[in-house]
């Protein structure tokens, strides 16, 4: 699993700030989104979410990157600023990926309780969010695994 980390509230706005999700947003709304952040580390091989699991946190990557695998194929790539588990989490499933730490990862996470406050306290920042859920990770995954399953039949 995830290490905690301790972290700055001044150095997660900033670091916010550079993520297009988090783009044009208010400084005080950063700040009061900063302060419910959880900070952790992956290391590389490490699986920090595995497939066919309950969806508890919402992931941000703040640094490094991710291999996101179906079945143990690998399908997608994941980079600073791009999240996963919206859509899982929206529709309460289990996760259809695997997500696993190519490089050592930083993330910022939230556990589900404070995901489902974010359209209370951060209205733009939810709408973003249901935008950005119809093309999750965890959304996409079924499909693209099942497209890559067709290319390899057809290659055979």
């Amino acid at each position: 699993m995830v290490a905690a980390l301790p972290h700055d509230p001044a150095d997660l706005v900033a670091a916010l700030e550079t993520m297009a999700l988090f783009e044009g947003l208010p400084d005080a709304e950063l700040a009061g989104f900063a302060g419910l952040c959880h900070v952790a580390v992956a290391h590389p091989g490490q699986v920090v979410q595995a497939q066919d699991v309950p969806v508890r946190r919402w992931y941000v990557i703040a640094g490094g990157h991710a291999l996101v695998q179906r079945d143990t194929t690998p399908i997608g790539l994941l980079a600073r600023g791009d999240s996963w588990s919206e859509h899982a989490l929206l529709d309460q499933q289990r996760s259809p990926m695997a997500v696993v730490a190519l490089s050592p990862l930083t993330l910022l996470t939230l556990d589900a309780r404070q995901f489902f406050a974010i359209p209370e306290h951060h209205p733009v920042l939810a709408e973003r969010l249901v935008a950005r859920s119809a093309t999750a990770p965890e959304r996409l995954a079924a499909p693209v695994y099942k497209a890559l399953q067709h290319l390899a039949e057809r290659t055979t």
